[in-house]
């Protein structure tokens, strides 16, 4: 099945133009077509910082990932993603618990090497440091329900807001909410609905035409018949009904029926953990995933090269044709997962990648962004002209300019001082001890003695990159090669497909 994903891009300041997003946007759709992924929709932040989470289009692309309708985030860079290691762990986590993965267009990696081990232990660990937060989240959420308070997002169709912050039924669309309902239930196509609601200039909530998608979340959301549900629990007449009990059944009966018969008729296709990481040796072309039935009907799930995909447009125009072989999905992976686990079973391996987190994160904590030092050398400044103004009072030297500028510096660094301190509060890394990273990565490796075992998931931000070339494998990690003890890249040899077992080199 093909994979949905979306666009993100950014430029951070009004110097940079609107080419350097038309450029991250092509590099992002180029790298989508080379391993078959569809593009679904772009996300766009200009003149934003990455070291702050506060970019609207970003953060609604957070929100949208738990609508289920994308499985990859594609950045031209990590950097347009995130520059703060902190932010970039919590989102990405929270973008994993929806089901959707960040993928680098140009760096075919999630970050510099050591780095990423550093946020693999904070992604780890930041569900514990985010439960009480949770909890007041929740709380404050739950007095908003109870009293219909809307309490965030994108208003849905048909609906605005009143100065109480409260759902109303909108003047200018909310009629058009039960006619859909009813277009849909008489068996009026879905196509013919969409030409209608385009062709008379009728918008979304995002101010975009009507798609498949869009519609499809007027037709499957609960709220249109007044209740509101959040976290497993149902508010109801929280807001105006537009369409009744009945039809909204009815409607999702008749989704519940489509997917039975889509299910039915749909080829099963897998998971492929190693999707946007995995490269052809032979061409340097990325590898995607493939499936076929054999003449016993018996189905084979294998990466090829993607020079020998339909439309491939990229082996085209640079006249590639490689003779690479496909290989088996299971005994890849099986092969990058055990030699994964080998190496955070090795006690000195753990212990130097644990040192590599700390040499990061000292660097992190030591490390000033541009803005603080402007700060700090405004406030020294302002300091200064204090410290003289007064220090000609004290000598005798009284006039209503020293006066004056005595109360404007005073102002002056109190304004300065309190930017300060809450630019500090917004880029504070949690600091993370050498026993915390050993500690965590042997809790990866203790789950191989359970019941459920590994999944090569699990051991994501570790691999960068895989590399096939013939029946040799390369894998790159996030890690700093250490003679003797850490080898960057491993490098196996994948027995043919007659066999059914791997060997080391």
């Amino acid at each position: 099945m093909t994979k949905n994903a979306v666009i993100y891009a950014r430029f951070s300041s009004d110097k940079q133009r609107e080419e350097s997003i038309d450029g991250q946007i092509r590099e992002c759709r180029a790298f989508a077509e080379a391993n078959e992924i569809n593009i679904i929709n772009t996300y766009i932040d200009r003149a934003m910082s990455a070291r702050t989470d506060q970019r609207p289009s970003f953060l609604q692309m957070v929100k949208d990932s738990a609508k289920h309708l994308f499985d990859y985030v594609i950045v031209y860079q990590l950097d347009r993603f995130s520059r703060s290691r902190y932010d970039s762990a919590i989102y990405k986590h929270r973008l994993k618990k929806n089901g959707v993965k960040v993928l680098s267009a140009k760096e075919n990696i999630k970050d510099d090497p050591s780095g990423i081990l550093l946020e693999s232990v904070i992604e780890g660990m930041a569900e514990y440091y985010s439960a009480e937060l949770s909890q007041k989240v929740k709380r404050g959420m739950t007095e908003n329900l109870l009293e219909g308070k809307w309490i965030g997002g994108i208003v849905p169709f048909g609906y605005e807001l009143t100065s109480e912050n409260k759902l109303a039924i909108s003047p200018a669309t909310g009629h058009l909410v039960s006619e859909i309902y009813n277009k849909c239930l008489s068996g009026v196509k879905t196509t013919d609905i969409l030409s209608k609601l385009n062709s008379l200039g009728i918008k979304t909530q995002r101010g975009c035409n009507f798609t498949r998608n869009s519609l499809n979340r007027i037709l499957k959301n609960q709220i249109y018949t007044g209740t509101f549900t959040w976290a497993g629990t149902s508010y109801p007449d929280y807001a105006p009904a537009l369409i009744t009990q009945e039809q909204y059944t009815a409607m999702q009966n008749l989704f519940e029926s489509r997917k039975r018969k889509s299910n039915t008729a749909r080829r099963v296709s897998p998971q492929y953990a190693l999707t946007g990481k995995i490269y052809c040796g032979t061409c340097g072309l990325p590898m995607t995933g493939y499936c076929g039935k054999s003449h016993t009907g018996t189905t084979y799930y294998y990466y090829q090269c993607s020079s020998k995909n339909n439309k491939s447009e990229k082996a085209a125009r640079s006249q590639i044709a490689c003779d690479a072989k496909n290989i088996s999905r299971d005994k890849l992976e099986k092969l990058v997962l055990d030699t994964t686990i080998s190496i955070l079973k090795n006690k000195d391996a753990v212990k130097c990648i644990a040192d590599q987190c700390m040499t990061i994160q000292k660097a992190e904590l030591e490390h000033k962004p541009a803005e603080q030092l402007r700060l700090e050398s405004q406030i020294k400044e302002i300091e200064k002209r204090l410290k003289n103004s007064v220090k000609a009072v004290e000598n005798g030297l009284i006039s209503q300019t020293i006066t004056n500028n005595i109360e404007t510096y005073e102002k002056q660094l109190t304004e300065l001082n309190a930017q300060l301190d809450g630019l500090k509060l917004e880029t504070h890394i949690i600091p993370i001890t050498e026993e915390a990273v050993i500690y965590y990565l042997n809790q990866l490796t203790e789950r191989a003695n359970k019941k459920d075992g590994y999944s090569l998931d699990t051991f994501d931000d570790f691999i960068r990159r895989v590399v096939v070339t013939g029946k040799r494998v390369d894998i790159y990690y996030n890690y700093t090669a250490v003679p003797n003890i850490l080898e960057n890249p491993a490098v196996k040899m994948l027995r043919g497909s007659s066999e059914d077992y791997l060997v080391t080199r």
